[in-house]
């Protein structure tokens, strides 16, 4: 299984980092992370471009790795079982790594070895200046976390996130980004180390879908105002929301994590899918703009 931020090494020494659980035979759904061993910065859109122009072999509309093109698949859960078996080989940066696995773990009620270590630190010794990116995997460690999130930061080592390291979703007002910014639990300073936590599910939970039964289609382009009704999803990559309408909202636009809670209404603005009797709006389609979710405040 590739799950979301797994990691491959190719023979043409790239390293993309695994985009969501939702792959297509023989290839997987990938963002790019390291060309010519150097960090790419750059978005996606023109990532997809230098793919186009130097390995065209990675792009069919979107990045997609082929699985023939991968040298090693790197896994966030192997990285922490063998820094916790194996303390000598353990750089500063990575104790300091799996002492806050050891924290997340406690307070998300599973053994250390189900929580991953991922990004830089998955194949890397890592430096002063490395964040320390953590994977909660099965829904309901996810779900646990998002209802006590806020219960992390009464430690003193561990501090909020400042406004300056969240990325700001495209279209989103200055109203719902300052109501991001007070809600970013999944994000922050942990001795002075910033990190970020997100969710993934597990290969038996991605395997189990009875619902879908054929690829989401996409429809056209709607605005709506809808009801939350359900954020268990806010933590994974696509992000998702349940509403009471029965439209579920889903954003590959980085930031809206943990943004909404049940009950709050907000505008959205994407595009329809649809699936059998299934229906969504994304938030980030391919060749999508103006798309976005804004809460509509309360009187």
């Amino acid at each position: 299984m590739f799950r979301d931020k797994d990691y491959l090494l190719t023979h043409d020494n790239l390293i993309f980092n695994v985009l969501g659980d939702e792959h297509e035979d023989g290839k997987v759904t990938a963002g790019l992370k390291y060309a010519a061993e150097k960090k790419w910065i750059a978005t996606y859109a023109e990532a997809v471009a230098y793919l186009q122009q130097s390995f065209p072999d990675y792009v069919d509309g979107r990045i997609l790795v082929q699985e023939k093109k991968i040298e090693k698949h790197l896994k966030p859960l192997e990285r922490t079982r063998y820094l916790l078996e194996n303390e000598r080989y353990r750089s500063p940066r990575l104790n300091r790594a799996i002492d806050l696995v050891e924290v997340l773990a406690d307070h998300c009620d599973v053994p250390s070895s189900e929580i991953g270590i991922t990004d830089s630190l998955l194949w890397g010794n890592g430096t002063d200046d490395s964040d320390i990116d953590l994977v909660i995997y099965g829904s309901d460690a996810v779900t646990r976390f998002l209802s006590t999130s806020s219960e992390l930061f009464q430690f003193e080592d561990i501090q909020p996130i400042e406004p300056q390291f969240i990325q700001r979703p495209p279209g989103v007002d200055d109203y719902t980004f300052g109501m991001i910014l007070s809600r970013k639990h999944n994000q922050g300073f942990y001795c002075g180390t910033r990190f970020a936590i997100r969710g993934v599910l597990t290969d038996e939970e991605i395997l189990w879908c009875p619902e879908r039964t054929e690829p989401f289609q996409p429809r056209e382009r709607i605005e709506r105002e809808l009801t939350i009704s359900n954020r268990d999803d806010s933590l994974l990559f696509p992000v998702g929301y349940d509403t009471e309408e029965g439209l579920s909202l889903v954003s590959y636009h980085i930031g809206y994590e943990m943004a909404f809670f049940p009950g709050e209404k907000v505008k959205a603005a994407g595009m329809r899918e649809t699936s059998g009797n299934m229906e969504r709006v994304i938030i980030g389609s391919t060749g999508g703009s103006d798309e976005s979710i804004c809460l509509i405040p309360t009187d």
